[in-house]
């Protein structure tokens, strides 16, 4: 069953078409990738399916939700990670997650076990009370996907996850990007410039 659709598309700025007329379809539980070079069209298509952009034409939908007519419930069914990291570094990973987990209107009960089981997912337990400007980039990138997953979203938006990351730490986001699909089923679509990544989806 298809959990996001899109049907021709497309996003202009003014004589600049950015996003042409694009259809895919991507079934629950799968990684999907979208393959290009920068200035490709990737974010641009992640910032419409994510509701921060509007379409110029065309339709889509994430879980059932349709991005124009149902921008607010495709926001409740999704996480997204965007290129720039964006954790705030004056606070620590707990911090940071504790305030992700009130955006997101987690129960108080629930949020002390769903932040602790998101920093051991992670592997970031040890890390926890550690100011996050402390971090690695390895690191901050792991707590922002942990982050996007704490109300367990039917579909997670990467955009371009492991840019700037050296060679270790682009292969443990992408272990634990792979654990989100086996472990909760979790729909992915995610940007790249690199062949190799997309390959190993």
């Amino acid at each position: 069953m298809a959990v996001l659709e899109t049907k021709a598309l497309s996003r202009r700025f003014g004589l600049l078409t950015a996003v042409d007329a694009l259809t895919i379809s991507v079934e629950e539980g799968e990684v999907f990738g979208l393959l290009g070079p920068n200035g490709a069209g990737k974010t641009t298509t992640i910032k419409m399916l994510t509701t921060l952009l509007p379409p110029t034409s065309g339709a889509a939908s994430v879980a059932g939700f349709d991005i124009v007519h149902q921008a607010s419930s495709v926001r409740r069914s999704i996480g997204y990670v965007p290129q720039m990291l964006s954790a705030d570094g004056t606070l620590t990973g707990y911090e940071n997650l504790l305030i992700f987990a009130k955006l997101y209107d987690i129960p108080r009960v629930e949020r002390e076990g769903l932040i602790r089981d998101a920093l051991e997912f992670m592997g970031l337990t040890d890390a926890a009370n550690k100011l996050v400007r402390e971090y690695s980039g390895g690191m901050i990138r792991r707590l922002e996907i942990a982050q996007s997953m704490l109300h367990r979203p039917h579909v997670l938006f990467l955009d371009e996850p492991t840019v700037g990351l050296d060679p270790l730490a682009r292969k443990l986001v992408w272990e634990h990007i792979d654990r989100l699909r086996v472990e909760y089923g979790t729909t992915i679509l995610l940007t790249t410039h690199l062949m190799e990544e997309a390959d190993s989806l």
